[in-house]
C-alpha cells in the first residue's frame, strides 16, 4: 500500500484517495512516504525535511491545483505527470 502525505485542508482528495485504498498521513508523520500531495505553495512541506526515511526512489511531489483525482492517482501510480508530448 502506498503512503501518501497530504495537506490537511484537501478533504475531498483525502476522501477519494482513502476510498481507493491509499494510506494517508500528515506532513508531520514519520516513515516512508511515496507521494506528497499539496496545494500551491503550501509551506507545511518544509516539515518533511525533518522526518525519517523515504523509499528507495524518494517521494514524488504533486501539486493538486487544477488536477482531478484521476490525474493525481495516475501520478502516484506511475511516478510521472504524463506524456511530455501528449
Amino acid at each position: 500500500m502506498k503512503r501518501i502525505a497530504i495537506q490537511d485542508n484537501l478533504t475531498e482528495i483525502k476522501t477519494a484517495l482513502q476510498e481507493k485504498g491509499y494510506e494517508l498521513v500528515s506532513f508531520q508523520d514519520q516513515g516512508r512516504i511515496d507521494a506528497i500531495v499539496y496545494l500551491d505553495d503550501y509551506s507545511g512541506i518544509k516539515n518533511l525535511n525533518d522526518t525519517g526515511e523515504t523509499n528507495n526512489y524518494g517521494s514524488i511531489l504533486i501539486n493538486a491545483n487544477n488536477k482531478s483525482i484521476e490525474e493525481i492517482q495516475y501520478i502516484i501510480e506511475n511516478r510521472r505527470y504524463g506524456s511530455l508530448f501528449g
